[in-house]
């Protein structure tokens, strides 16, 4: 992230200055969840440690690029709060591209772009000791405003049977109003539809709610795999739904940014994050 949009460090100095540069807290985000080996970076870098081109960006000692047809994330990172290493490399082979755009705000304020809907992942960390391969997903967003200041809240998920793929974005606005998105990869295209009726996964142990869209099916309903994160104001999840008359599975994530500009909150998320020194 260049500019970690949920940095209580960069509110602060908004507060006092707003034009400050959200290049002065960028970060990369690595989450692990792999049974025995959790592990969760998020460690903000000065501007002066990021570099950019058009096929590479670095952020400290961990960097994206692309060689060839790949991308290449290389991860040299310290878990928060404890500084565990997080080493290693993921290679991510596009099966499909798209260069489409979405706004997510009525002002053009967020903007969101689903690049990669269906790819092949390589999973290789040194430390923790970690190796696997499967499906994966690229997606990139950049936004002109905070995002408190914008959204209320949405849900987003995106499940794929290893062919097709659907990705559904509901956004609730700062005024209440909704935006509903609804997109499916079919034979490498991606297409905006009608999306799916909404249905309710069980509640977060912070009492967050699930929302989720998938095909109306009374004897396969949507279901909740396994909550991959747990917070406060956020939770990602994995999820199995239908898709195309056959089962799926995905990640859902919720988020409340009602919650995330709570001071209760914002004092809690210090412990997630880490700031390298100058």
């Amino acid at each position: 992230m260049l500019g970690n949009v949920f940095s209580p460090r960069w509110a602060r100095a908004r507060r006092q200055d707003a034009a400050v540069s959200g290049m002065d807290f960028s970060t990369f985000n690595v989450a692990l969840q792999s049974q025995g080996a959790r592990r969760w970076t998020l460690t903000e870098r000065t501007s002066n440690r990021v570099v950019r081109s058009a096929d590479r960006l670095a952020i400290g000692g961990s960097e994206l690029a692309w060689r060839g047809d790949d991308l290449i994330a290389t991860i040299d990172e310290r878990s928060a709060p404890w500084g565990s290493p997080v080493r290693g490399t993921i290679r991510l082979t596009p099966l499909c591209h798209s260069e489409r755009s979405f706004d997510l705000d009525p002002d053009g304020h967020h903007v969101w772009s689903p690049r990669v809907p269906l790819a092949r992942i390589e999973v290789d960390l040194i430390e923790p000791r970690v190796r696997f391969s499967g499906m994966g997903y690229l997606d990139a967003n950049h936004g002109g405003a905070p995002l408190e200041d914008t959204f209320a809240s949405w849900s987003w998920s995106r499940v794929s049977n290893g062919h097709g793929t659907a990705i559904r974005y509901d956004v609730t606005l700062r005024d209440g109003t909704e935006r509903r998105l609804a997109l499916r990869m079919r034979q490498g295209t991606l297409e905006v539809d009608d999306g799916e009726p909404k249905a309710l996964l069980p509640s977060t142990r912070f009492g967050l709610a699930r929302p989720i869209r998938s095909e109306a099916r009374d004897d396969a309903p949507p279901r909740l795999v396994r909550t991959l994160e747990d917070g406060p104001f956020y939770a990602r999840s994995m999820v199995e739904a239908t898709l195309d008359g056959v089962p799926a599975r995905g990640i859902h994530e919720t988020v409340s940014l009602d919650r995330f500009r709570s001071a209760w909150v914002q004092w809690l998320l210090q412990f997630r994050m880490r700031a390298e020194s100058a």
